[in-house]
């Protein structure tokens, strides 16, 4: 892992005040009945339309309307519930925050892997070619300056949003197998407290239970193969689409820093997260509120360990903070803008090599 330098002024100072703010107003960072009632609210845009299908509903236009609200359900869980849950900002007790994260199991991921890639490798070494798998696609995408360019990079700001639909399917059929074999190679994020044996059986009944829920359930109730296979296809499409953008636009636009493994030692941690991260569209109350405030994407990175629903209001104090000591602060104004910024940074690195 890098080790950033130890610490900074900016560093102390804004985790001072922001612990100040908390206690001034009697706040735990943790979560309140805002996350809870969205916790609910998603669940029901999840699961309520999948019912309805099961109930018969599979003409063509039902299946793939419910099966369409269903994807921004799952998406809606992924950002509101599961993300805060693994992160450990639900409850004080692990135990809490355990069982509510394992909603990951639903949208077919898996708590481990999960753990490893979001909050150790790109929690900590955001946009570190080598150290961030969140940049890491193999040859599919140049995200970063120092990675290999490939001539179908000239075209990945067209592909992109096709691929970008495939990521949870992904996470379902491929990603977590070979992350689990990946990371318990390495002594540094091999499973604590856990066999192999029981991460792989996790793993498995994990998987099982989305194909029973999603696949088998159907086809038991005798529902057509073919609409179940074609919600599925539409559910995945859209959660995908809206996660992969989602993550994306925090981090892999033109206005976020791309450092070598050197350039990052140079800095604090915190100082190393406003670089390499950016929010977009923070006046939106519907985006803040579907997106789980990941579009707080600087407060997310400097206080992961503070329930997304406090992120509004100390997103002012980062912002001054930071001004104060001359570092940037990176913000899209809309989602829109923000998504320019995406693509131009795609097409950048699709035509230079360095």
């Amino acid at each position: 892992m890098l080790r950033f330098r130890s610490t900074s002024d900016f560093q102390k100072e804004v985790r001072t005040r922001v612990r100040l703010y908390l206690k001034e107003h009697g706040k735990s960072g943790l979560a309140d009945h805002r996350y809870y009632l969205k916790a609910g609210l998603n669940m029901a845009l999840y699961l309520v339309p999948f019912i309805i299908f099961l109930l018969g509903n599979t003409s063509f236009l039902m299946t793939t309307l419910l099966w369409g609200i269903t994807g921004l359900g799952m998406a809606g869980v992924g950002m509101n519930v599961m993300h805060d849950a693994i992160h450990n900002t639900v409850s004080r007790s692990e135990w809490v925050n355990r069982k509510i994260g394992a909603v990951i199991y639903m949208l077919a991921g898996n708590s481990y892997t999960w753990k490893v890639q979001h909050n150790i490798k790109h929690h900590t070494h955001t946009n570190v070619d080598g150290h961030d798998d969140d940049i890491d696609t193999g040859s599919m995408f140049r995200f970063h300056p120092t990675q290999d360019l490939k001539p179908r990079h000239k075209y990945q700001h067209i592909y992109a949003p096709f691929a970008y639909a495939f990521m949870t399917w992904k996470w379902l059929l491929e990603k977590d197998f070979t992350q689990i074999v990946q990371y318990n190679k390495s002594e540094l994020f091999k499973a604590r407290n856990q066999s192999l044996g029981l991460l792989w059986t996790k793993l498995i009944v994990g998987k099982g239970f989305h194909f029973s829920v999603f696949y088998i359930l159907p086809l038991a109730l005798g529902l057509p193969w073919y609409m179940i296979l074609w919600g599925n296809m539409v559910m995945h499409s859209v959660a995908g689409t809206i996660l992969s953008f989602t993550f994306q636009l925090a981090h892999v636009v033109d206005k976020a820093e791309f450092p070598t493994e050197e350039e990052a030692k140079q800095d604090s941690l915190l100082e190393h997260q406003l670089k390499t991260t950016a929010n977009f569209s923070t006046r939106s109350k519907l985006v803040t509120w579907y997106t789980g405030g990941l579009n707080f994407q600087v407060e997310h990175h400097l206080f992961p360990s503070i329930n997304h629903v406090h992120y509004p209001k100390i997103a002012e104090i980062v912002r001054k903070t930071a001004e104060e000591f001359k570092l940037p602060y990176n913000e899209y104004r809309s989602t829109i803008s923000a998504l320019k910024g995406h693509f131009a940074h795609l097409k950048n690195m699709g035509r230079s090599m360095a």
